[in-house]
């Protein structure tokens, strides 16, 4: 069920006045599950502090159209052969605050139509480029969200490796992390924070991971926040896992493509899947943007 804005807002800004007592080395922030995502209290360009969600699947972090006009902000319309792109707009660099830590990056700003539907009080979204060079740390199980420069992180090289990707071979590079296993076979994965599933499976990946039976006996699952709003078809496996820390026994809840009006994007056979929010429940992720490693621990 999801909060009403205003308790929300009351929730996050709690959780910040407590995170000022934490280790001044580090940003360190209690978030709010919303919808299954994570949400974050920034402070933007009216020093006032707003809801936004944490989007590593995403490649431009964004601002809902009614913020940014609120905001005072200019938004300049993106043409594309000469039209102008329905509902999208660049608002160009723009400069939040996390904890006292300003972090600058470039911003869209995108009408209702754009977005989707979008949990109560979420005025937009953070995206991992705007992480550059950091290390981003989920405790999910303490819903506790870490920012630390590349010397305070410690464990250099460590993980496995995490890429940018295209997502399709027209598509934005995205982050994909490896080590991840699905019934013993190597899968390459997104990692998604707007993704509230556990594991989905992209078509191409499905006979090579041994998974049509799995892919034939799913039961349909609605995901409002992915790609507009999409069917996905639930079903089980064995086990999901990240090296040798099993992530998911069995019987391991996983998800494919499905039908309907918005099909799921695919990317193309670049990679096999997508990993979401509910996969790292009992655990704690580790995005070194510097080092570009990735890893997966007990919470």
């Amino acid at each position: 069920m999801l909060r009403p804005a205003a308790a929300l807002c009351s929730i996050l800004l709690l959780s910040l006045a407590h995170a000022a007592f934490a280790d001044p080395a580090a940003v360190t922030l209690t978030y709010a599950p919303c919808g299954g995502m994570i949400c974050l209290s920034v402070t933007l360009a009216d020093g006032r502090n707003h809801v936004l969600l944490l989007d590593t699947g995403n490649v431009n972090s964004w601002l809902t159209a009614e913020t940014a006009r609120a905001l005072g902000l200019k938004l300049e319309p993106i043409e594309q052969d000469g039209k102008a792109l329905p509902g999208l707009f660049r608002l160009g660099a723009q400069s939040v605050s996390l904890q006292g830590r300003a972090l600058s990056g470039r911003f869209l700003a995108l009408e209702r139509e754009q977005t989707g539907e979008l949990p109560a009080g979420v005025e937009g979204a953070l995206a991992y480029t705007l992480f550059k060079d950091k290390v981003l740390q989920i405790d999910y199980p303490h819903l506790t969200l870490r920012m630390l420069e590349p010397q305070q992180a410690g464990g250099a090289g460590s993980g496995s490796e995490l890429k940018l990707i295209t997502f399709g071979k027209q598509g934005p590079p995205i982050v994909v992390g490896r080590g991840f296993s699905i019934n013993g076979k190597p899968a390459s994965a997104q990692i998604d924070t707007c993704y509230t599933g556990t594991l989905l499976v992209y078509t191409d990946a499905i006979p090579e991971l041994g998974l049509e039976r799995a892919a034939g006996q799913g039961r349909p699952r609605y995901f409002p926040y992915t790609d507009g709003g999409v069917n996905m078809n639930e079903a089980t496996a064995e086990t999901i896992a990240f090296g040798a820390y099993v992530l998911a026994p069995r019987p391991a809840i996983v998800y494919f493509p499905g039908t309907g009006r918005n099909p799921v994007h695919e990317p193309d056979g670049l990679f096999e899947a997508t990993v979401g929010n509910a996969l790292f429940a009992h655990s704690v992720v580790t995005l070194d943007f510097h080092a570009m490693r990735f890893s997966v621990q007990p919470g």
